[in-house]
């Protein structure tokens, strides 16, 4: 039975258009399908729901990252130190990061009567505000370390040398201090009139320093800076700074000890 031509029209039609919503269709898989097409569906998810996107809460709520070198420095650390434990000084570093928080926080140097060197450092920032505000921290921040907590503590460096070698750490860390409203800050909840709380996410550096042979040290307490002024140490044994006269702390000698601890927030 022949189909008559008016009946055959309609037919055709329909077969074309079968045909190019088809191809529409294909084409529409093939671009979902590729990364443009991910990365749109992506966005547009994002929008209507939000997911994907990070705010400056968000941001605040991520640990910084840390310049691990792990695998290579601590098979070396290990090989000339057989006794030395990183997972224990990891620990320890932790403990002495956040132990400095909590010292200048509470305005309590005494904490850390165990890192004498440390303590000296904290005590010109709890005695010295000016100081503090002019460089040491930022100007418009209140000098408090609230909800502080560390995170991860990876090996960033190691220096041998011929009387003393030197152990660089990194420690992502956390805390919460009042900052002026209108600074560029993530602010939660108002606290005093002018001020609201901030989050912080932070990176200390730690020096580890074990001297084997002062003698050996070219005249300089390996990485140890005046805890005041900030002038080099010349001399294993010095007691007071050169340029300014605060009292020093020496190294103790073979044994590791942490030397320095330094804020880094940039």
């Amino acid at each position: 039975m022949e189909l008559s031509s008016a009946a055959l029209g309609p037919l055709l039609n329909l077969a074309v258009f079968i045909i190019i919503g088809g191809f529409i269709s294909y084409k529409i898989w093939r671009f979902r399908r590729s990364i443009m097409g991910q990365a749109l569906q992506i966005l547009a998810r994002s929008i209507v729901t939000g997911e994907g996107i990070t705010d400056e809460e968000e941001t605040s709520a991520t640990p910084k990252s840390l310049s691990s070198m792990d695998s290579l420095y601590i098979p070396r650390i290990e090989k000339d130190f057989p006794e030395f434990s990183w997972n224990e000084w990891r620990s320890r570093i932790q403990n002495a990061v956040v132990l400095r928080m909590q010292a200048i926080d509470e305005r309590a140097p005494e904490l850390l009567s165990e890192y004498p060197v440390i303590m000296k450092e904290v005590e010109t920032l709890i005695t010295n505000d000016s100081e503090v505000s002019s460089g040491m921290a930022y100007s418009e921040d209140k000098l408090e370390y609230k909800n502080r907590y560390a995170y991860k503590t990876v090996v960033s460096g190691y220096l041998r040398g011929a009387g003393a070698c030197t152990i660089h750490a990194q420690t992502s860390a956390s805390y919460e201090r009042k900052v002026k409203v209108g600074t560029k800050a993530n602010a939660s909840k108002e606290s005093d009139s002018g001020w609201k709380m901030r989050k912080i996410q932070t990176v200390f550096h730690t020096e580890l320093v074990y001297v084997q042979d002062a003698e050996k040290t070219q005249g300089k307490m390996l990485g140890y800076n005046c805890p005041n002024c900030g002038a080099p140490v010349k001399g294993l044994g010095s007691k007071v700074c050169p340029y300014c006269g605060t009292g020093l702390e020496s190294l103790n000698i073979r044994v590791w000890t942490i030397n320095k601890i330094v804020e880094d927030r940039k």
